[in-house]
Formats: C-alpha cells, sequence, structure tokens
C-alpha cells in the first residue's frame, strides 16, 4: 500500500515538472504571471478568505481536538513510557 502512493506522489512530480516545461516550451514565464498585479490581487483575496474560514470555522475545532485528544495521547504515552523506566 504503501508504495502505491509512493509512485502516486512521484507520478505528480513528474507531471508537474512536465507541464513546466510545456509552459516553458509555449512561451510562458510562470515568474512574470505569477508576480503581475492581477494574480497578486487574486492571491491575496484568497488568503484573506483562507484566513476568514480558519479563524472563524475551523481553528476552534481544531484546537480542541489538538489539546485534547492529541495532546492527551501524547501525555498518556510519556506517562507510560516513564512509568516503565
Amino acid at each position: 500500500m504503501k508504495n502505491i502512493k509512493q509512485r502516486g506522489l512521484i507520478k505528480m512530480i513528474i507531471l508537474i515538472v512536465i507541464a513546466l516545461i510545456v509552459l516553458g516550451a509555449l512561451g510562458f514565464n510562470l515568474k512574470d504571471i505569477v508576480s503581475s498585479e492581477k494574480v497578486q490581487a487574486n492571491l491575496n483575496y484568497v488568503w484573506g478568505l483562507v484566513v476568514l474560514v480558519w479563524n472563524n470555522y475551523l481553528a476552534f475545532p481544531f484546537i480542541w481536538i489538538w489539546n485534547n485528544i492529541v495532546v492527551g495521547i501524547i501525555w498518556h504515552l510519556i506517562l507510560i513510557a516513564v512509568g516503565k523506566v
């Protein structure tokens, strides 16, 4: 199972590299495209939406899960390890 996922990641990387080569051969300059004012404005808008969604909807549940479940499990495992020493 692990091998299939690794091949999927490698395929994705190879496809991205091939796409970049094709775009370069067609005369597209990604640096110019990404640094343009319109693209920067769109990226800033999307980033603002991501921050809004995180702050208003996702932060509380993630922090609760982290503090009450993940840290609790880690603390429990540390106590078990210290007890065995």
